[in-house]
């Protein structure tokens, strides 16, 4: 170890190095950090420390932990997310230069925003909820981005086009299955191109959303489609926001609306009947995936 000038002795002395536990108050927190101390081996005082800024950092970081945090931990909850840290500080509208210094140690977040970190730890649907809270603080570029980022599985113009079918249109799961079926294997047929990310299989009343039930709470839970019975008691779906039509193409919406005047008024049983005709689900097994290149033999015109 180098030496190390004590002002009680006025000399440079090789200090020994000690293991101490000290406390501190960080945000009206009590926090106790075992730090390495330095000493002079004559007169036994404590020497200055060059490496105040690893101390510093223990502090800091020890606070974090009474929130279940850490600074490397702020970097990862960021990352879970898919996300620069310029689009996830538009997402919770903080500034990028925040983001840096939280997760390069500079700076130690206020008690309000360690529990937003908290808030959205391993739980996108609450992230999701704030990146829309914040739409208003950003164009729909970058709003966009940042949501298909963060929800791969369900991208937002899949989402929309579950709630242009349902506008005054609500539907039983079936129903629901058959009329986005149609629209993507339609669209394909016409356009060589899905207007969702959505695959499909072989179920047992048609073609089914892979996935279905996921899809479908994720949407629930999203707060995009909720629950109701009509007068029959039978369970419909319902639309709780607008679609936004700024995601679709004309073509795309001609489509839509092609699909959803042939297929409207059908009842579950009428739709199942008529699926049952379609290549894609005759030439596949229970279970299996049916490939867009049925397509081709889909037809809506043997309604």
């Amino acid at each position: 170890m180098e030496k190390v000038y004590c002002y009680n002795c006025n000399k440079d002395v090789i200090p020994n190095e000690i293991i101490k536990k000290n406390e501190y108050t960080v945000h009206k927190k009590n926090v106790l950090v075992e730090e390495k101390i330095i000493i002079c081996p004559i007169c036994m005082s404590e020497l200055i420390n060059e490496n105040l800024n690893d101390s510093l950092y223990l502090i800091y970081n020890e606070y974090l932990k009474t929130y279940g945090l850490s600074f490397e931990k702020l970097k990862d909850i960021r990352k879970s997310y898919n996300l620069s840290q310029e689009l996830f500080g538009r997402a919770l509208n903080w500034g990028k230069r925040t983001i840096t210094r939280y997760e390069n140690a500079e700076s130690l977040p206020q008690p309000q925003y360690l529990s937003i970190y908290k808030r959205i730890e391993n739980n996108k649907i609450e992230f999701l909820n704030i990146l829309k809270n914040n739409k208003t603080n950003m164009d729909d570029k970058t709003y966009y981005k940042i949501y298909d980022s963060v929800n791969s599985n369900l991208d937002l113009k899949t989402i929309n086009t579950f709630l242009y079918v349902l506008r005054d249109n609500y539907l039983t799961r079936t129903q629901i299955m058959k009329n986005m079926s149609a629209i993507d294997f339609e669209s394909y047929k016409k356009n060589n191109c899905s207007i969702t990310k959505l695959n499909y299989a072989h179920g047992i009343y048609g073609p089914i959303i892979d996935k279905k039930d996921a899809c479908l709470n994720l949407l629930i839970m999203q707060n995009y489609i909720e629950l109701v019975n009509d007068e029959e008691d039978n369970i419909l779906f319902k639309p709780k926001q607008d679609c936004d039509l700024n995601l679709f193409s004309l073509d795309e919406i001609k489509v839509m609306n092609f699909v959803l005047k042939k297929l409207k008024g059908k009842s579950s049983s009428e739709l199942t009947n008529w699926s049952h005709k379609f290549k894609g689900w005759l030439k596949t097994k229970p279970g299996e995936k049916i490939d867009y290149s049925y397509s081709k033999y889909f037809e809506l015109n043997n309604l």
